[in-house]
C-alpha cells in the first residue's frame, strides 16, 4: 500500500496534485504586495499530517477533500496585511475549489503561543512549504500528556457550531444543493471525530495522529456515556472515510438521520465530558448553563476583563474576569437542544434577541472571536 505525502492511504497522483496547490498557493501569498514580511507557510490539518482525505470518485480518481489551512508566519499583523491575507484566500478559493484559509502568526508571538490544540498540533503536525522550515520550533514545548481539558469543550463548542449551521438550513426547507450535502456530511464527520477525541483526551489517550487513534480508542474505556459503542463507531467511520473517502455517501447520505445521530451524541459527550472534566454532576444541559461562570479558569484576569469590556459593555458585570469563551460553552449546548428556555441563552450571550435564529446570530459572532 502506498502511504502518501498529503494523505495515508492516497496515490502518487494525489500527492502530485496536493503539491501543485500547494505550489500554487506559496507562489501567490510569496509575490503578493507584502511578501517581504512573511516568515514561513505552514500547512496545518489533514494534509499538514500527512492524513488528509483523498475523495474517490465514480471514475475513481482522487480528488482533496479538506480545505486547504495554512498559517503565514509575519513579522507584522495590521489591518493592511490582513486584507491582503483575505483577498488572497478568496482569489485561491475560487481558483482551487476548495477553501483556502490563511491565518497570521506574529513571529516574535511564537515563544508565548498558548497551549492549545491548534498550536499543540501546528507544533507536532505541520509541514513547511515555504521559507524557514524550523520556525515553528521557537513554538514551546507542549507536554504530550498535559492538554488542558478545557480544549476539548472548546473543540465541541466549535463543532456544534458546525451542527448548528446544518440544523438552521434544514429548517427552512428546500432541497440541499450538492456543495451543500458535500459540507454538511463533512460538518458532521468533523463532529464525530471531535467526540471521539475527547473521549481519548479525557483518557490521556489522544494522539496527533488518526493512525494511533482509531487503534486507541477501539480499547477505551467510557463508563458512563450513553451509547459509547456508538460514538467509537461513528468515530471510527469518520476516521475510515478520512483515510480514503468513497463519494457515494455524499450523493445517498440522509442527511437528516446522520444529523440526528450527531446531535444526540453531542448532547450526550459534551455532559459527560464536562462532569468528569469539571468533576460536577450536572443533572443536564440546563444545569449546566446555570452554574455558569463557574465552568472552567480560561485566560488572564485583565485580559478576560478587556475582551469583557470590549464585546458586551457594562452587560459583563457581575462576570468581569471571566473569559467570554465559558459563555459560549453552555450557549452551544442549549441551542443545540430542542426543549432549551431562549431565556437562558439571552442571559448566557447578553443577547436581547427575541429569536431562535437571532441568539444563533448572536452566538456565531461570539464564537469568530473566540473560537
Amino acid at each position: 500500500m502506498h502511504v502518501g505525502k498529503y494523505s495515508v492511504k492516497g496515490s502518487p497522483a494525489f500527492d502530485a496534485l496536493i503539491d501543485r496547490h500547494m505550489q500554487r498557493i506559496a507562489d501567490e501569498v510569496w509575490t503578493s504586495s507584502y511578501s517581504k514580511h512573511w516568515k514561513a507557510l505552514v500547512l496545518l490539518g489533514g494534509y499538514g499530517r500527512g492524513e488528509g482525505t483523498p475523495l474517490i470518485g465514480r471514475n475513481g480518481q482522487e480528488m482533496p477533500f479538506n480545505d486547504y489551512d495554512l498559517v503565514v508566519v509575519t513579522d507584522r499583523i495590521d489591518p493592511l496585511i490582513l486584507g491582503a491575507l483575505k483577498h488572497l484566500e478568496q482569489r485561491l478559493t475560487a481558483e482551487l475549489g476548495l477553501p483556502v484559509d490563511l491565518c497570521p502568526y506574529l513571529k516574535k508571538n511564537l515563544p508565548k503561543c498558548e497551549f492549545s490544540l491548534l498550536n499543540y498540533e501546528m507544533k507536532y503536525g505541520h509541514m513547511v512549504i515555504r521559507g524557514d522550515e524550523k520556525i515553528l520550533g521557537r513554538m514551546p514545548d507542549y507536554p504530550h500528556d498535559q492538554i488542558p481539558l478545557s480544549e476539548g469543550t472548546r473543540l465541541l463548542m466549535n463543532r456544534g457550531k458546525l451542527l448548528l449551521d446544518i440544523k438552521r438550513r434544514m429548517t427552512v426547507g428546500a432541497p440541499l444543493t450538492p456543495e451543500e450535502r458535500r459540507r454538511f456530511i463533512k460538518f458532521i464527520f468533523k463532529a464525530n471525530l471531535a467526540f471521539g477525541d475527547c473521549a481519548l483526551l479525557l483518557r490521556d489517550a489522544y494522539d496527533i495522529s488518526y493512525t494511533v487513534k482509531k487503534e486507541r480508542i477501539k480499547h477505551l474505556g467510557l463508563d458512563g456515556l450513553n451509547d459509547a459503542r456508538g460514538v467509537i463507531s461513528a468515530y471510527l467511520r469518520a476516521v475510515d472515510f478520512k483515510e480514503y473517502g468513497d463519494s457515494q455517501p455524499l450523493e445517498t447520505a440522509n442527511i437528516h438521520i446522520w444529523l440526528d445521530e450527531a446531535l444526540r451524541h453531542f448532547q450526550d459527550v459534551f455532559l459527560w465530558y464536562e462532569r468528569r472534566g469539571l468533576n460536577r454532576k450536572f443533572r443536564n444541559i440546563k444545569t449546566y448553563a446555570r452554574a455558569f461562570p463557574h465552568l472552567g479558569n480560561e485566560g488572564s484576569a485583565l485580559k478576560n476583563a478587556a475582551h469583557n469590556l470590549k464585546t458586551f459593555g457594562f452587560g459583563a458585570f457581575p462576570h468581569l474576569f471571566v473569559h467570554p469563551r465559558i459563555r459560549l460553552y453552555p450557549a452551544i449546548a442549549l441551542l443545540l437542544n430542542d426543549h432549551t428556555d431562549p431565556a437562558d441563552v439571552r442571559w448566557l450571550l447578553c443577547s436581547k434577541q427575541g429569536t431562535f435564529d437571532g441568539l444563533c446570530d448572536d452566538f456565531v459572532k461570539l464564537q469568530q472571536r473566540f473560537s
